[in-house]
């Protein structure tokens, strides 16, 4: 009887530990990804602000590929090393400090027309989103957006080479 017990103080000893680490670890996994959500910040600008603070890093010699209005890899490199070079806090993201710096207003409306496929007439085309790493387009609450996610239409998605998720199914 004894021995039960001390094996059973053993194992409730070992499992109160398991629950401590497994615990901790998502806290500090969330603390090593913080850099992540505050790149993320991009995102609470639409395609038009963003495409016009890639016109004008373009402009001033900051590559940042085609003005796309999707903040990319590229496009963060580039936000960077203006932020570094303008001794702005250096975030890779596009922020209210980056677009005063820039002389940049953000745009509020929609999208202009210009910003849209020639074949896409329809108003209500489909929004779907895409990631800065993948390759597919996903529905507004698929899983796959917890780290980025970036407006599109539906065409404009097709025709740039992505596939719908087989998960959300878009």
């Amino acid at each position: 009887m004894k021995k039960c017990k001390t094996l059973l103080a053993k194992l409730f000893l070992f499992l109160l530990l398991s629950c401590t680490c497994t615990l901790d670890a998502p806290l500090q996994f969330q603390n090593a990804t913080q850099p992540a959500i505050t790149a993320n910040a991009a995102a609470s600008y639409n395609r038009a602000t963003i495409k016009k603070v890639q016109k004008k890093l373009n402009k001033y010699g900051y590559d940042c590929g085609t003005a796309d209005g999707i903040a990319g890899s590229q496009t963060k490199k580039a936000v960077k090393k203006y932020q570094r070079d303008n001794d702005l806090t250096v975030t890779g993201s596009v922020n209210a400090k980056l677009l005063k710096s820039l002389g940049v207003k953000p745009v509020k409306d929609a999208p202009a027309a210009s910003d849209r496929s020639a074949d896409s007439s329809d108003t209500n085309e489909l929004t779907v989103y895409i990631t800065d790493t993948g390759s597919k387009y996903h529905a507004n609450g698929c899983r796959y957006l917890s780290r980025s996610k970036h407006a599109i239409s539906k065409s404009n998605a097709q025709s740039a080479g992505y596939d719908a998720c087989s998960v959300c199914r878009p």
